[in-house]
């Protein structure tokens, strides 16, 4: 098993936190102080980002909120009554379920099930709800230090990274339609090998972007032109995969129209992947991007539906195939002109 770079800050960073917590739960801290280790514990092990950070904090705070608060109608209410607190928990089960299941937010609703039986069933009182949901803050505010303060890694910045890394897939395949040496059948065994990461990142891009609304509460325009900028990016996949699989590939070397276009198309792929490797330490623009800014109209940037042909033929294809790189580089430079004024480096 081979640690890359993030994995070992993230493990160390996990690591310290224990520590942490196990000072305070130790020396410092109020009873039932495991609550503080165990919350630093599941909050920084999978989340990587500052804002899945805070996302998954959001989420544990209002699960235990709302599982202390409904304990303490059976606890006060009914006298703690053993009975009661069972049927209290099934009826907080059944709501946390129906409500939650399934959703973003089902964090929410797992945490409520198993934090129910915890109070209710062990003849808990209300001091120990509250020093439960009291630790369970504690342990919040240790993994936001750990992971704001301790080699910090944003979603905002991984978001950027998955556009380079998707851009480049598409870039070989793009290639592999142009390259004398292979046939149909081995740039369609290439296609299938780079498609698995194509959706993996594809999936990563998702979390990011969901993540990184929390880092970028200022700027929404900073999320709204990734996100727009990668529809456009996975469009893109979705015309290179017709080509393909559909056309000609060796037909499209020879058509003396066409493969100038990919030419060109190649060239625009590259100035993109470069401008998201530069935009991750400092504002960067390609001349390229100037030179297609010259022909983005507004309406062209909101583009964000399909332009509809009576008869597809590869020459339709390679002007969709323009038409989205063109949307992609606009909302690029929307994107890295956000980054630049919020100072995200």
């Amino acid at each position: 098993m081979n640690f890359t770079q993030s994995q070992f800050t993230r493990a160390a960073r996990l690591s310290l936190a224990m520590i942490i917590s196990f000072v305070y739960v130790a020396y410092i801290g109020m009873s039932d102080g495991i609550w503080v280790i165990m919350t630093c514990a599941i909050i920084l092990f999978d989340n990587p980002t500052l804002g899945g950070t805070i996302n998954k904090s959001h989420l544990r705070f209002w699960g235990t909120f709302f599982a202390a608060a409904f304990s303490l109608i059976f606890i006060v209410g009914f006298a703690n009554n053993v009975i009661i607190n069972l049927l209290g928990v099934v009826i907080g089960t059944f709501l946390a379920a129906y409500w939650y299941m399934d959703t973003a937010q089902g964090y929410i609703g797992g945490l409520i099930s198993w934090t129910l039986p915890i109070i209710l069933l062990n003849n808990n009182d209300i001091k120990s709800a509250f020093l439960r949901l009291m630790n369970i803050i504690i342990g919040i505010i240790v993994s936001y230090i750990m992971l704001r303060y301790f080699y910090p890694e944003y979603a905002r910045d991984n978001m950027l990274k998955s556009m380079h890394k998707t851009l480049a897939e598409l870039k070989i395949l793009l290639l592999s339609i142009s390259d004398p040496e292979l046939g149909s059948e081995q740039i369609q065994v290439l296609y299938l090998n780079h498609e698995a990461k194509i959706l993996t990142e594809i999936n990563s891009f998702n979390r990011w972007q969901t993540e990184a609304k929390w880092e970028t509460k200022r700027a929404q325009e900073y999320v709204d032109a990734a996100a727009l900028a990668y529809l456009h990016i996975r469009r893109l996949y979705r015309l290179l995969s017709v080509v393909i699989f559909y056309f000609n590939c060796d037909e499209i070397r020879h058509n003396s129209k066409i493969q100038p276009r990919f030419i060109q198309i190649k060239y625009q792929l590259e100035g993109m992947i470069d401008a998201l490797i530069q935009n991750q330490k400092q504002y960067y623009i390609p001349e390229i991007f100037n030179q297609n800014k010259k022909n983005i109209t507004s309406e062209l940037l909101n583009h964000d539906e399909y332009q509809h042909y009576q008869n597809l033929s590869i020459q339709t294809i390679t002007d969709i195939i323009q038409i989205e790189i063109d949307v992609i580089t606009a909302n690029l430079i929307k994107l890295f002109k956000s980054r630049q004024a919020h100072n995200y480096y």
